[in-house]
């Protein structure tokens, strides 16, 4: 994927913009565009619901009111992310699952969790047409997204409701979500996990909602925000102004009154149908998916690593001191 930076150009652009604000407006309430710190942001593959906090506080100029500027750089998968993050070719990464920073952290890679997005899973098990709950998927195709990622994490949870083990269904690893959608609207799968608005085209198309995955897995959470080490302690000030606007942005998008707004914002940038992107919408806020605060919550995080490692995709459980920068987030039980 390209790099969108152009720094000569922004550099100066921001210095026009810089002089013309300070000659047509008081100095008090002009934005502090020269201030402005400029972050290289990854975002895993284009504009997704996941992302919306992070939407609407660009949207909103609330990243801006905090000095903070992203050079977006979009990447095509969640390896690659925290690779580049590894390599210093990115300062953070606006939305990732939080299976590969722990993997990356277990090897000793220099990156931490900058803050949890998604707290709690918002995975809808979706079956083909003729799978009508989830005891039906006994000896049927099953897309995932890995045999050790947290799409198998979540899945477990779900057989073990059900009493089904992996033998009693054909596991098929497919990746991404828009690629496990495309292998059920083949026929290429019976049954796989999406996430908003997939789930919303899925069941309009046909096919059967068997039920959300945080029903059995509530204690785990799903996404976060990443961010170098390296980065975070010589930018401090600027980490912390990143997670104040984030809290700003997901404050903003719990209000009612902004309902309209927020689906506009999302509908432009994903470029997405405004009906599914309204029922993703009334999900996300249903399940109350965004965490509201950049507080790290041990308990869960020490949920998912124990279950990683019981289907070993780690060695072993890792101290939430290491998985976060000194100073950057609250640490709460």
């Amino acid at each position: 994927m390209a790099w969108t930076t152009r720094k000569a150009f922004q550099k100066s652009t921001v210095a026009v913009l810089c002089a013309l604000t300070l000659s047509i407006a008081p100095l008090a309430s002009a934005p502090a565009l020269a201030a402005e710190k400029e972050v290289i942001t990854g975002v895993l593959g284009s504009w997704t619901s996941g992302l919306w906090p992070f939407l609407i506080a660009q949207k909103k100029g609330l990243f801006s009111r905090h000095g903070i500027k992203h050079d977006i750089v979009f990447v095509p998968t969640a390896p690659g992310l925290v690779q580049q993050l590894t390599a210093g070719s990115i300062d953070m990464i606006a939305l990732n699952g939080l299976a590969e920073p722990l993997h990356a952290v277990e090897k000793g890679a220099p990156v931490a969790i900058m803050r949890i997005m998604g707290q709690t899973p918002n995975y809808v098990m979706i079956g083909g047409k003729s799978i009508k709950s989830l005891s039906d998927l006994k000896g049927k195709k099953v897309a995932l997204g890995g045999l050790r990622d947290i799409n198998k994490i979540y899945f477990d949870r779900v057989m073990a409701h059900t009493g089904l083990k992996d033998s009693d269904v054909d596991i098929i690893v497919i990746g991404a979500t828009g690629a496990r959608f495309a292998a059920m609207q083949s026929g290429s799968v019976d049954a796989t996990m999406l996430v908003p608005p997939f789930n919303f085209t899925a069941t309009k198309n046909g096919f059967n909602d068997l039920g959300l995955v945080r029903d059995y897995a509530p204690d785990l959470p799903q996404t976060g925000m990443q961010v170098s080490q390296r980065w975070a302690k010589a930018n401090m000030k600027e980490a912390k102004e990143i997670n104040a606007a984030i809290d700003e942005a997901v404050s903003w998008f719990y209000d009612d009154t902004n309902r309209e707004e927020s689906i506009d914002i999302l509908t432009e940038a994903s470029k997405g149908d405004r009906k599914e992107v309204a029922d993703s919408y009334d999900f996300l806020r249903r399940i109350e998916f965004f965490a509201r605060t950049s507080v790290i919550h041990r308990k869960p995080l020490e949920n998912m690593m124990k279950d990683m490692v019981a289907i070993k995709d780690m060695e072993k459980m890792i101290p939430i001191s290491a998985l976060v920068v000194p100073g950057l987030n609250e640490i709460a039980d």
